[in-house]
């Protein structure tokens, strides 16, 4: 009978990856709809957004 190790340790290793991207996937959405406030006062986060904006 084979080891099941390799595959919960590449089970984990994608759910771990999978989180990490929907984790920076929502921070950057977040930001960009000024949810999760990067900067301290509010005409920063309207240049963050236009900045956003141009590269999108």
């Amino acid at each position: 009978m084979t080891s099941r190790l390799p595959l919960l340790v590449s089970l984990a290793s994608l759910g771990i990856l999978f989180l990490s991207i929907i984790f920076v996937f929502l921070l950057v959405i977040g930001s960009y709809f000024g949810i999760v406030p990067f900067t301290e006062n509010h005409e920063s986060t309207e240049a963050l957004a236009h900045a956003l904006a141009l590269v999108a």
